[in-house]
């Protein structure tokens, strides 16, 4: 499983829940709103979105550029995002 499958899935599964957002690299923001609305699949490096309108996306993680919660970013570039320094 690749590191933004597993945080995605910490996200999710934290309690309590605390909505987040998700970052692609079309610049496009998507919210997280519960934990109902996020599905991750076993061994698919993809997920499915349920949008706050009722709409849905189905979205591969390798178009995450990161994923923020309370102003703490988590990056796919492999940077620390308690400090922004880049993991050896």
């Amino acid at each position: 499983m690749s590191m933004m499958l597993q945080t995605l899935r910490e996200m999710r599964d934290t309690t309590p829940f605390q909505p987040f957002d998700i970052h692609l690299a079309s610049e496009r923001s998507l919210p997280v709103v519960s934990t109902d609305h996020l599905f991750l699949m076993p061994g698919r490096s993809d997920f499915v979105l349920v949008l706050p309108d009722g709409g849905f996306r189905i979205v591969d993680v390798s178009q995450v550029e990161s994923v923020h919660r309370n102003d703490r970013p988590t990056s796919n570039k492999g940077t620390d995002s308690s400090t922004g320094e880049g993991q050896a």
